[in-house]
C-alpha cells in the first residue's frame, strides 16, 4: 500500500511540474480587467490578538461575488513578506490577509511561538466574522492558508487548530523542533531578532522543548488530516524536514502534494515558478 502511494505521489508530482512548466496561469501575467464598481482594494488593517494590535493588509480581488480568501503567513522574522505571492493571488480573484504577528514589526505584544499561533486564529476570527465576511465578500467554504519558513509551521499548527481552514499550504516549513539551529543554535543569525520584541533564543528553545509532544509532524497531521497539503521545498538544509512532514500527512490521511525545487530558502530565483505551482494546485484542489 505503502509502494502504491509513492507511485502515485511521484504522477502527481510529475503532472504538477509538468503544467507548471508548461503553462503559467493568467494571473501570474496579467492584470485582471478594471472593476470600477467594486475595485480591487489594499485595506490596512489592525486586528486585536488578546489584547495587543496586530498591523498587517487585507488585499480583496475585484468583484462583486463571494471570493476565496488566503491568510498569509511569513517566517522568522519576516524579512520575506511574499507579497508577489499576494499580489498574484489577488489577480486570481483571492483575498489575502498577510498580518505581523505579536512582537514583530511593530506589532504590539511579545513574540513567541505560541503567540503567533494564537494570532493566526486571530486573523481567522477576523475574516469569519459575519460583518466582515460579508463586508469583504469572503467565501467561507474556502479559507486556505499559506506559510512560508515559520510561517509553514504555522499554517500546519493552524490547520491542526482551526477545521475552518480547507486547506493549506506549506513553503519550505522550519519547525522549532526539527530545526532548531536556525532559531537558537548555532546557524541562528542576530539579524532575526532585531525586529522582534520580549524574546531570546534561550526563551524560544525552552518554549519548543516544552511543547515537544503537541508539535511534532505526528501528532500535528492527525488533526490536518484528511485536508489536502501541498508540501513545497527548497535547497535550504530543510528538505528532510519537509520530507517527514509530507510523510506524516501521508500516513494520517491527508492527500499531500509535494514539489521540490531547485532554489534557496527565499525561492529568490524561482518565484514565478512558486507562484504557478502555488495558483495551479489552489484552482485544481479548492476551487
Amino acid at each position: 500500500m505503502q509502494s502504491h502511494k509513492a507511485v502515485l505521489a511521484v504522477i502527481g508530482l510529475s503532472l504538477l511540474s509538468s503544467a507548471v512548466c508548461a503553462q503559467q496561469p493568467r494571473a501570474i501575467t496579467n492584470d485582471p480587467p478594471p472593476n470600477p464598481k467594486i475595485p480591487s482594494q489594499n485595506l490596512e488593517t489592525i486586528i486585536d490578538s488578546d489584547g495587543s494590535r496586530l498591523m498587517g493588509m487585507l488585499l480583496l480581488a475585484s468583484g462583486a461575488e463571494m471570493h476565496p480568501t488566503v491568510i498569509l503567513l511569513h517566517g522568522f522574522p519576516g524579512y520575506e513578506q511574499n507579497m508577489d505571492l499576494a499580489q498574484a493571488l489577488r489577480r486570481d480573484g483571492w483575498n489575502v490577509l498577510a498580518v505581523h504577528y505579536r512582537g514583530t514589526w511593530g506589532s504590539e505584544g511579545t513574540f513567541t511561538f505560541t503567540h503567533c499561533m494564537q494570532d493566526v486564529g486571530a486573523m481567522l476570527t477576523y475574516v469569519s466574522k459575519p460583518a466582515n465576511a460579508a463586508k469583504f465578500r469572503i467565501d467561507m467554504r474556502k479559507i486556505v492558508v499559506i506559510g512560508h519558513s515559520m510561517g509553514g509551521f504555522l499554517a500546519a499548527a493552524a490547520m491542526a487548530q482551526h477545521s475552518e481552514f480547507s486547506a493549506g499550504v506549506i513553503i519550505t516549513e522550519g519547525s522549532p523542533l526539527n530545526d532548531g539551529p536556525g532559531y537558537f543554535g548555532r546557524e541562528s543569525d542576530p539579524s532575526d531578532y532585531a525586529p522582534l520584541a520580549g524574546t531570546s533564543p534561550a526563551a524560544l528553545e525552552r518554549e519548543a522543548k516544552a511543547n515537544s509532544e503537541v508539535w511534532n509532524f505526528g501528532a500535528l497531521a492527525a488533526k490536518i488530516s484528511p485536508r489536502p497539503v501541498l508540501v513545497l521545498s527548497a535547497n535550504d538544509g530543510l528538505r528532510a524536514s519537509n520530507e517527514a512532514l509530507k510523510t506524516a500527512l501521508t500516513r494520517a490521511g491527508s492527500p499531500v502534494t509535494y514539489l521540490h525545487m531547485d532554489t534557496d530558502h527565499g525561492f529568490s530565483d524561482h518565484r514565478i515558478m512558486l507562484e504557478s505551482a502555488i495558483l495551479e494546485w489552489l484552482n485544481k484542489t479548492v476551487r
